[in-house]
Formats: structure tokens, sequence, C-alpha cells
């Protein structure tokens, strides 16, 4: 069987790798969407806990449940609309999403362990949210989201030394600093470049 084989010229090569990199810098974009969903969830969370607890609500973790109840569906609605119109998948997707996906067994393995041993986990998800942060700036070149990570690492050392109950306002107070100020601009950027 013969393949044929079209010779490009200069001007049609440089259209096609010009199209390519375009779509490699498209791609290593994130629209924010996913830091401000559960950013605004956790600070919600992280505040309402304060408030139940310092009113002596016994059950007072509730706000917790009902953050994942709401966050997952919506999280997942939100990827799947979003697949439905993207064309390809690079190999930079698949790694945000393993990233996140270990990010996600890391801070459940330490919830678990951590009330186990009757630890407060805030200190230590603070630190695992850290490195997805941290790591997902780096990946994409976003400075304010690899300060954000670094600002998780600092508020971890700082609720270390904090009663458990401060330590709810030092998670959304980190959480709005490292996850809303960075995808409020991602998601501006965004809608600057797709001109929605």
């Amino acid at each position: 069987m013969e393949t044929a084989e079209k010779n490009l010229s200069p001007t049609e090569s440089l259209a096609i790798i010009q199209n390519m990199i375009s779509t490699a810098k498209n791609n290593l974009t994130d629209d924010g969407f996913h830091f401000l969903l559960w950013g605004t969830l956790v600070i919600i969370a992280s505040f309402a806990q304060y408030g139940l607890a310092t009113a002596g609500v016994a059950h007072n973790d509730l706000p917790w449940l009902i953050m994942i109840v709401v966050g997952m569906p919506a999280a997942f609605l939100y990827e799947w609309r979003k697949k439905k119109h993207e064309k390809v998948k690079t190999h930079f997707d698949s790694i945000f999403g393993y990233l996140w996906m270990a990010i996600g067994v890391a801070i459940f393995s330490v919830i678990f362990i951590a009330v186990k041993n009757q630890l407060s986990p805030i200190p230590f998800i603070l630190v695992a949210v850290g490195v997805g942060t941290f790591v997902s700036g780096s990946i994409i070149k976003f400075k304010p989201l690899t300060i954000g990570g670094v600002v998780f690492w600092i508020a971890a050392f700082g609720a270390c030394f904090a009663e458990p109950v401060t330590q709810l306002l030092i998670n959304g107070v980190a959480t709005f600093i490292g996850y809303i100020i960075p995808g409020i601009i991602l998601w501006r950027n965004y809608k600057a470049e797709t001109n929605v």
C-alpha cells in the first residue's frame, strides 16, 4: 500500500508549528474554577465550624460534610461540561488530574490518621494542599498560585502553635490567600484570553 506524502511549504510548516505552540500554551493554563469552588467551600466550612464550636455545638464538624456533598457534584459536573467542549486532552491535563487525585487521597488519609490519633488534621491538610498548589503553580508558570502554596505551608507551621478552634481561622485565611486570590486572577485571565 502506497502512502501519499505531501511536501509542505515553509509557510504551511510554520502555521502548523504556531498552531501546536498555541494549543500547548492554552492547555497550560487554568481557568481557576476549582480553586474558586473549593476555596469558597473550605472558607465557609472553616468559619462555620469555628462559629459552631465557639457556640458550644456538639457536632460542629457538620459543615465539612456539607462541603463535600455540595463540592463533589459541582466539580464533576463542571469537568463533564468542560470535556464536552474540549477537542484535545493534553499530557498536562492528565498530570493535573493525577496530582489532585493524589492530594485528595493524601488529605483523606491524613484526616483518618489524625482523627484516629486524636490530633487536629488541619496542619497536615495545609501541608498537602500546599504541595498541590505549589506544584500546580509551577506547572502552569503562575506565580500567585506558587506563592499560595508557600502560604499554605507557612499557615501549617503557624497552626501547630494554635488551638484547634483557632486553626479553623488560620485555615480560612490561608485558603483565601492561597486559593481565592489566585483563582480570581486565573478566572479573569482565562476570560480575557477566551474573550468570554
